[in-house]
């Protein structure tokens, strides 16, 4: 009888495609190609975010997505410690600081804070992606020249507090930052997109000491 060679039926062979390692370089490719497209508009934009995608969803089809969705979820959560010095009055320090819709033209990555009355706002920002995401938050300690703290709602699918300290020193006005933030939710684009791309920590604290800059602007 001649030698006929095993056939593996189509659906029992081993494929690069199903493979954790193609899984992995699709991810992270599609990650680098959201965070390195173009953002003003050119032709090739479109093309980029199409080829991310469909990286994105050769991973998102692997037992790995949980994974790459949880370590892109941890990559946006945070602690800030800061202080700095600002060469205005505490009072004009404080009162910019305690309408929070002056806080996106501090924080590059806040789209907008909106005032909703009795201590409460709608604060909208940015994902690693592209996208955005937003929640509600109350103001938990309001002292005239001190202090300002807020925090987000139960059930946001952001979980932030906040506190800022004020302490006049001569004609300055030392301010320290306490922010814990942490995304509970959140999709393949942004966590594979926050792999790739620096913490935002280091973002915010760059933000915040250009306060000076934005009072400068309002009172020369």
């Amino acid at each position: 009888m001649p030698y006929r060679p095993a056939v593996v039926p189509a659906m029992d062979r081993p494929t690069l495609l199903g493979s954790p390692f193609t899984a992995i370089l699709a991810a992270v490719g599609g990650g680098v190609l959201l965070a390195a497209r173009p953002r003003n508009g050119r032709p090739a934009r479109p093309i980029a975010t199409l080829t991310a995608l469909a990286l994105l969803g050769i991973a998102a089809h692997r037992p790995l997505a949980n994974a790459l969705r949880k370590a892109g979820s941890k990559r946006r959560s945070g602690e800030l410690r800061l202080s700095f010095v600002v060469h205005r009055p505490v009072e004009e320090v404080f009162r910019f600081c305690a309408d929070f819709e002056n806080f996106p033209r501090l924080i590059s990555s806040l789209r907008e804070v909106r005032d909703t009355g009795d201590g409460r706002s709608h604060w909208c920002a940015s994902t690693p992606g592209g996208g955005q995401i937003e929640w509600d938050a109350v103001t938990t300690k309001f002292v005239t020249n001190s202090v300002i703290g807020w925090r987000s709602v139960p059930g946001a699918p952001v979980t932030t507090t906040g506190m800022l300290r004020f302490s006049p020193e001569d004609e300055s006005t030392c301010v320290r930052v306490a922010i814990d933030y942490k995304v509970t939710k959140s999709g393949m684009t942004d966590a594979l997109a926050a792999l790739v791309k620096p913490r935002r920590t280091r973002e915010i604290a760059t933000n915040l000491r250009r306060l000076e800059l934005q009072l400068a602007a309002e009172n020369p």
